[in-house]
């Protein structure tokens, strides 16, 4: 009796290990050209171990990989410095989505073989994970994420088996054009960047990153920008190219999610849930896009079209809304509240407009998670969304909506209609709208 083959004893395949060492020739020829003794030592010294099935820890690596540098046995918060510029050199030479490449899983040390972009689609029917592993180093309550995103598609999957006797949405001007392409659907999560930022690596080098979420550094670009403006510190700057989504739009998925259930072939079209981060311009032209979050997490892909064909301007740093005719502006109560019997106010908002190419854009925030989660409940309400054409010049092309929602504590308590209008959708995807006046990153030192 023939048995199977035998598992390497490094754990890798045949077809990993040489697309490990064809991989290393180009990892080698971009480190020759980066002039990093330093860099290219660890590069060796995590293929030695990759090859031969081990995965170093920190103190491995300062004191053998760095051993001709003069590093003291112990700790090195220069490792993971060295290893955080390791992965970004990584991603310059594997750029190529449709290639393999080879990365650093974040929390390890070593190297691993990825497979193509165009591989990992069939694995994609799915919801698609949000939020990528937290490092280990003390970040405790991110590590909240990952269970709070599985209580979240336990509900969205949930829900798709609810309320089917109640009245469809189908007919109605908002989910009508989105019922009646047939595209497959992927309903999109507002998130917002977080980098890490080592604290007194030299004082107390067993400190772990301190998780950081900056207004002024929303991208990833953005922290190579405030790196070079503080190069004094830029080595205790780590990109873990995280992402978090916040609670109340968790929430408003699933509701969103009882409205999809109800629409006609809803058991048979392939649904997908991302995170903004995740969404690429392939995937909004093929598919019908439905936004949930706040306004700070609408990325460029939607935010600039939807600026051109809306009455609406967003305030300084998204925070509020203003009313381009009237002047008007809409600004929610952020402010920590201590008396929960104070009435607070949030707003709303959702929308409709053609896609770039035949297909739909559906868009359903609020200024803070109030607002999220009431706009998710409104686009469920059959009563509510025959409402809102009625005595409105809209357009079949696109309309939007805007609620102000009160809030009482954590309950709401009710919303009322502001307005309801057309939307201005020709060209807005053939412009590219005014590009905003450029603003450094404020090189004052962050807490």
């Amino acid at each position: 009796m023939k048995s199977g083959p035998e598992t390497p004893a490094n754990g890798l395949s045949p077809d990993d290990e040489r697309m490990l060492r064809d991989g290393a020739k180009a990892v080698r020829e971009a480190l020759s050209e980066s002039r990093s003794d330093k860099l290219g030592r660890l590069f060796d010294y995590l293929l030695e171990k990759t090859l031969a099935g081990e995965s170093p820890s920190e103190q491995q690596i300062s004191t053998e990989a760095f051993a001709a540098y003069g590093n003291s046995v112990g700790k090195d918060p220069k490792v993971r410095v060295y290893i955080h510029r390791l992965r970004k050199l990584l991603d310059t030479v594997f750029a190529d989505p449709s290639s393999p490449r080879l990365s650093i899983p974040v929390g390890e040390y070593r190297l691993k073989v990825e497979s193509a972009v165009g591989e990992q689609e069939a694995e994609m029917d799915e919801p698609d994970n949000i939020e990528k592993p937290a490092p280990p180093e003390k970040l405790e309550w991110t590590r909240l994420a990952p269970a709070a995103l599985l209580v979240a598609v336990i509900l969205v999957l949930g829900a798709l088996v609810l309320m089917r006797d109640r009245a469809p949405l189908a007919d109605t001007a908002l989910w009508q054009p989105v019922a009646e392409t047939g595209r497959p659907l992927t309903v999109v999560m507002g998130d917002y960047y977080a980098f890490s930022r080592l604290d007194r690596p030299a004082i107390d080098p067993d400190q772990g990153p301190r998780f950081v979420w900056d207004r002024a550094v929303p991208t990833r670009e953005d922290l190579t920008i405030l790196e070079m403006l503080e190069p004094d510190g830029a080595e205790n700057l780590v990109d873990y190219n995280q992402h978090f989504v916040t609670g109340g739009t968790i929430e408003a998925i699933s509701t969103v999610r009882v409205a999809l259930s109800r629409l006609p072939g809803a058991g048979r079209r392939q649904v997908r849930l991302i995170s903004f981060s995740q969404l690429t311009p392939e995937r909004l032209v093929s598919d019908d896009i439905v936004f949930v979050g706040q306004f700070g997490g609408i990325g460029r892909l939607i935010r600039e079209p939807l600026l051109q064909a809306t009455g609406l301007d967003f305030g300084p740093d998204l925070e509020g809304l203003v009313d381009r005719e009237s002047g008007e502006t809409f600004m929610a109560d952020n402010m920590n509240l201590t008396d929960e019997r104070t009435p607070r106010r949030d707003f709303a908002y959702i929308a409709s407009l053609s896609g770039p190419a035949g297909n739909r854009i559906m868009v359903i925030a609020g200024l803070g998670d109030a607002g999220v989660k009431r706009a998710a409940q409104l686009v469920n309400d059959r009563e509510q969304l025959d409402r809102l054409r009625q005595g409105a010049e809209t357009s079949d092309d696109g309309f939007e909506a805007l609620f102000r929602v009160r809030t009482l504590g954590n309950v709401d308590v009710g919303a009322s209609l502001i307005f309801s209008r057309s939307l201005r959708v020709e060209d807005i995807w053939d412009n590219s709208g005014e590009v905003p006046v450029y603003r450094p990153i404020d090189p004052e030192p962050r807490t």
